[in-house]
């Protein structure tokens, strides 16, 4: 029967590092029929299959709830490649601020006046 750590794991079986944890996953909840079937599927296409059964077995609660949680993760990875990128120091950053500031440095931005009716 699905439940929805079933439902979880079964997203992590295109990381073939993790089909053995997916697996014992699976067949905990005795879903033994759906790890053959992943396990002779030719692609991915009977993969994506399994999951669509899946969803409609588990409910659209956990679905909502499974792909929230999948979005606070993701948000949470893009943040740190974010903070890694932003913090790059190169020979070459160093020399552009370098011939920047030789011209003045950043613009200052101007301020507007509102338009006044």
């Amino acid at each position: 029967m699905w439940t929805k750590k079933s439902y979880d794991a079964l997203y992590n079986w295109i990381d073939a590092t993790k089909r053995a944890q997916v697996k014992k996953i699976l067949l905990a909840d005795k879903l033994n029929d759906v790890v053959t079937r992943l396990e002779q599927a030719p692609n991915l296409g009977i993969w994506y299959g399994i999951t669509r059964e899946a969803a409609d077995a588990v409910g659209d609660k956990i679905v909502e709830q499974s792909a929230n949680e999948a979005e606070i993760e993701l948000d949470k990875a893009a943040a740190a490649l974010g903070r890694k990128g932003g913090s790059v120091k190169s020979e070459r950053k160093a020399k552009s601020s370098a011939a920047n500031g030789l011209k003045g440095g950043r613009p200052k931005k101007e301020k507007t006046e509102p338009n006044r009716i």
